[in-house]
């Protein structure tokens, strides 16, 4: 559903429609956000590396069309990501005090076991090296297809179906 919206709001911002541009940048922010968190943890640039993404999407809105638009955002935001990694010369990891659980009607019990394998995954997915860590959360978080992490981290589907199968293969020895 989010590719039917977003494909009726990049041709609309193609012709022009100043609000249908905002509303695409919308629609992408929550994702975005996400993905920088993943990558760099909360850091204090990350609303300059969204700032940065949306002037790149708008200088480049003529020659996006639905299938290249996500990987183009989260190739412009790893790219920035990247560069704030280089100048600070580290890896900050995201806090799992900053991650929530949607509120769903279960029991204490259940919600503490959910939270529980919720933060071992988050604390393995943290532990894959850096490539196949990109690739896991863009496919299992973003829900992208093999096509577009390819288009987005400028790979082989090859690659990236390498990736994921070494990515599930490491989770699941780290968390046994």
């Amino acid at each position: 559903m989010v590719e039917n919206v977003s494909e009726r709001l990049l041709e609309q911002a193609r012709a022009g429609d100043e609000d249908a541009f905002t509303a695409l940048i919308e629609l992408f922010d929550a994702h975005m956000r996400r993905f920088i968190q993943h990558l760099i943890g909360i850091h204090p640039n990350e609303d300059d590396i969204v700032q940065n993404t949306t002037f790149a999407l708008y200088r480049n809105l003529q020659r996006l069309d639905g299938e290249t638009l996500r990987p183009f955002i989260f190739r412009v935001i790893r790219n920035q990501c990247y560069d704030q990694l280089r100048n600070q010369g580290r890896y900050e990891t995201i806090g799992l005090d900053r991650v929530t659980l949607p509120d769903h009607a279960r029991s204490p019990e259940q919600e503490t076991v959910a939270e529980m394998n919720y933060q071992s995954i988050q604390i393995a997915i943290q532990q894959l090296p850096e490539a196949q860590r990109q690739t896991m959360i863009l496919y299992a978080e973003e829900g992208m297809s093999y096509q577009e992490i390819a288009d987005a981290t400028s790979v082989s589907i090859g690659t990236v179906k390498s990736r994921l199968h070494h990515a599930k293969k490491t989770l699941r020895r780290l968390l046994k």
